[in-house]
């Protein structure tokens, strides 16, 4: 690989006059780079209900035991968007598969 980004001065960086898909092929154009069309940008969290539970599924009763909490529970927590879950313990872990 051998770009080119030392050819290019701080103003053709963020000036007006070199559009950046121009300015993607001047510096990597022996990588032949692709620009694809724009897409808007949009959040969103696939978890479910569902996934927790199948990520769950590894793990012994045992295990779960130790997951349990004080109220019961198994807990856990989407780290993407934050959503909580709450599970019977009855209901998860392989053995509840079964």
């Amino acid at each position: 690989m051998n770009f080119h980004v030392d050819t290019v001065d701080e103003l053709e960086l963020i000036g007006p006059d070199l559009p950046p898909t121009d300015l993607l092929v001047r510096l990597f154009h022996e990588e032949q780079p692709r620009v694809f069309d724009t897409q808007p940008v949009r959040f969103g969290c696939t978890c479910s209900e569902e996934r927790v539970r199948n990520s769950l599924s590894i793990y012994s009763a045992r295990d779960i035991e130790k997951m349990t909490t004080d109220e019961g529970i198994v807990t856990a927590d989407c780290q993407f968007c934050g959503a909580h879950y709450r599970l019977d313990p009855a209901t998860v872990g392989f053995e509840a598969r079964k």
